[in-house]
């Protein structure tokens, strides 16, 4: 049977407990050859065809069965090694001391069930007194350098843990590994006995592990020019470091840019004298130690601390956030059991100390053939992972554009639950070749809205279909025309349309018109009470409202507020208005120069206005308006459906005006602009310094006088220090200069659970 198949199902059965699976020997070893296959793609040909979810299900299973079923255990279990993991292209070479994995954790209650085995453990010994210490996760690939002398002699990667391949001339082109060994001022004792005054030195021999990595900023560079040859992209950092470290042409391998933490020392010896596995317990000496050799680790500034402590720091979305602000990619955080209990003055640095059982937590503790009993990893909810593919729909865009999304089988990424994703259009869909039913790569990245990044073909069963264009509008059942890439409704009335364009209408961005979500136009457009977007300036007529109130969810209070901000958007400025008609090509940064720029032209009304807007040669002197958005603008203001839809507005009230705009030009020239993360809406202090007549950038220019700044600020503040433009900081600053903003409201804060820890770098 092939992999993916044998893997779907496994994967059924492992809803099942042992005890109900009859043919149990023979399941156990279809898991055994399944897991060391999916080892091998993993590590060997950086080829995942299984989320990491996915696989962690399968391994968990299978250490089930032999809980249930010890008799069964077989040396070739993965649980037992790490089989699978040895490629064939490079030497084979030892480990010094055994590269074991960690045990996974995808949850706190799993924190909690590891610390109950370690109390258990450690209280059998007369240890109470332990403490937790909490490291990055690299999500790199995994390696022993080894020094003689100070320098370095060999490299191995992990491979099964105890056998690894030597990658010593790949890795001697990574550029932070130092190949000598330099001791430095800072060098912390490391020899067994020393004369009074004598600093440590460089040890006779040194083995410390690592994690071989690309940055985030190089994997996108090479996916870019992989492209250009027509090469697969690399689906993520970890297979990019993979697939660079194992080439064979190490000239090639030098070019990848890949870089190396290192944060644990495996073994030291002085004079012929071997002294495994150095004291990890004494975190101040091992850092101390690899910091001051020269080696490099990104460490987390949080004092040891109890289990309960852990779990706060995993549960806090900020330490995810703040890691993932750096360059390289981290799957989650690894917890160790430390002791920092002070050390008797009979006890050395390596020695265990019979007398003094604190200084042996890491033997007592000990180790499976699998993974240590003194750490843990925990897993942040994957930001890419693999899902199936079970139907696809076809939604209507405001502009009529027919887009396919998929609904996918529920997966959590960061945090979130993914059901459903865009397929953007059919050239995408083309160029990723994705079908119907099809196992798919899911990313999400930053937080930002999820997206495929490719078809696990492997897993194909032969029932996927091929995605097709409908020949109808799925709303209104109008035919469908192809335009470049895109597929469009040809009916300008479509409710899908329709309903599109009154959300983006009433957004905050445009109107402003507050209370009035999906529901609601869900209802007042299948009701026929909203035709089109001037229609929202009738809910303010009392007949109309007598109808509203008799649908759920429009209560007496509900429609009398939603009247109020109706009519308070009549006097929106006018580049809110130009944005609110969605017309294509223009945005809130367009709407602004636009309204800016009839303004300067002097425009009064809504007939001097078009006038303007449909003369090509005088909307050609507006900087940043190019062809396509000039040719929108004639459309739009030419085309007599839209021309009155624009009329009607004027009349129901909605103010085409430059009024405010002129004030502006006339009583301050100052342009401001504004980045960081503030306590209260941006939007709301856009709109307070626009009614004293300042001016907004969206981004500083060489016109801009000033920006505030607040937490976080972003690349603005780099480009307003090149421009030579005035910063203004912080809440006391900002408001002694503008006096109108201290009375802005605050948002909402966060919960409290997400504002446990405020720093960890």
């Amino acid at each position: 049977m092939a992999l993916p198949q044998q893997t779907q199902q496994l994967q059924q059965i492992s809803t099942l407990t042992p005890n109900e699976i009859k043919n149990i020997a023979e399941v156990y070893q279809q898991l055994i050859d399944c897991i060391t296959e999916h080892n091998h793609l993993y590590y060997i040909k950086a080829q995942p065809i299984i989320s990491d979810n996915e696989y962690d299900e399968l391994f968990a299973f299978l250490q089930k069965i032999e809980d249930e079923y010890p008799y069964l255990i077989s040396s070739n279990s993965p649980s037992q090694s790490l089989i699978g993991q040895i490629a064939e292209r490079f030497e084979k070479a030892d480990h010094t001391t055994p590269l074991l994995s960690l045990e996974n954790s995808y949850n706190t209650k799993d924190l909690l069930t590891f610390d109950e085995r370690v109390q258990k453990i450690l209280n059998k010994e007369g240890i109470y007194d332990y403490k937790y210490r909490i490291e990055p996760k690299y999500d790199g690939i995994s390696v022993e350098l080894i020094y003689q002398k100070g320098e370095l002699t060999q490299a191995i990667t992990r491979g099964d843990g105890y056998t690894g391949e030597d990658i010593t001339t790949n890795v001697q082109t990574i550029r932070n590994i130092p190949k000598s060994l330099k001791e430095t001022a800072e060098t912390l004792p490391w020899r067994r006995e020393m004369s009074e005054g004598q600093k440590g030195g460089i040890p006779d021999f040194l083995s410390v592990r690592g994690e071989i990595m690309m940055a985030k900023s190089t994997r996108k560079e090479l996916n870019r020019q992989r492209e250009m040859q027509g090469k697969e992209a690399f689906a993520n950092t970890r297979n990019a470091a993979a697939g660079s470290i194992k080439l064979l042409d190490s000239g090639e391998v030098a070019k990848r840019g890949l870089f190396c933490f290192v944060y644990e020392i495996l073994q030291i010896n002085d004079d012929g004298e071997k002294i495994p596995l150095a004291r990890e317990e004494d975190t101040k000496w091992g850092e101390g130690l690899l910091t001051s050799l020269w080696f490099q680790q990104i460490q987390l500034k949080k004092a040891p601390t109890s289990i309960q402590g852990i779990q706060e720091i995993c549960l806090d979305q900020k330490t995810k956030e703040q890691l993932s602000e750096l360059d390289f990619d981290f799957d989650g955080l690894v917890i160790k059991v430390i002791d920092e209990t002070p050390r008797t003055e009979s006890s050395n640095l390596f020695e265990e100390n019979p007398e003094s059982k604190k200084n042996s937590l890491r033997k007592i503790l000990g180790t499976t053939n699998h993974h240590p009993r003194r750490a843990i990893a925990y897993k942040f909810p994957a930001e890419q992972s693999s899902t199936q593919i079970l139907s696809v729909d076809f939604q209507v865009g405001r502009s009529g554009i027919i887009t396919p999304v998929a609904n996918l089988k529920p997966i959590k990424l960061s945090w979130a639950e993914i059901s459903r994703v865009s397929l953007h259009n059919f050239d995408f869909i083309n160029s990723k070749e994705i079908k119907n039913h099809d196992r798919v790569r899911i990313q999400r990245s930053g937080e930002v809205i999820p997206y495929i990044t490719g078809v696990i073909k492997e897993r194909r069963s032969g029932n996927e279909e091929l995605i097709i264009p409908p020949l109808f509008c799925p709303s209104c059942g109008a035919p469908i025309t192809n335009i470049d890439i895109h597929y469009y409704c040809t009916n300008p009335s479509c409710p899908a349309q329709l309903k599109e364009k009154i959300l983006h209408f009433v957004s905050k961005e445009a109107m402003d018109i507050q209370g009035i979500g999906d529901a609601m136009v869900e209802i007042l457009v299948e009701q026929k009470i909203l035709r089109n977007i001037s229609d929202m300036y009738t809910l303010t007529n009392p007949y109309i409202q007598i109808t509203l109130k008799k649908f759920p969810g429009f209560g007496e209070k509900k429609v009398s507020e939603v009247a109020s901000q109706i009519e308070a958007s009549k006097k929106q400025p006018l580049r809110r208005v130009i944005n609110a008609l969605w017309i294509p090509n223009i945005g809130k940064k367009a709407s602004q120069d636009i309204a800016n720029f009839l303004t300067e032209k002097g425009a009064k009304n809504l007939k001097e206005i078009e006038t303007i807007l449909i003369n090509a040669e005088e909307m050609q002197q507006l900087y940043g308006i190019g062809e396509k958005t000039i040719l929108a603008l004639q459309n739009f203001f030419s085309n007599p459906q839209t021309k009155a839809l624009v009329e009607e507005l004027e009349k129901q009230g909605v103010q085409f005006s430059t009024q405010q705009q002129e004030k502006n030009s006339h009583n301050n020239k100052e342009h401001f602009s504004i980045t960081g993360s503030f306590p209260f809406s941006r939007e709301k202090i856009r709109e307070a310094l626009e009614k004293e007549w300042y001016l907004f950038d969206e981004n500083p220019t060489k016109n801009t006088t000033f920006i505030l700044i607040w937490e976080k600020a972003g690349n603005k503040r780099k480009k307003a220090e090149d421009y030579g433009i005035t910063i203004h900081e912080w809440r006391k600053e900002i408001v002694n200069i503008f006096p109108i903003l201290a009375d802005l409201p605050k948002e909402d804060p966060k919960p409290a659970s997400q504002n446990l820890q405020t720093s960890l770098f």
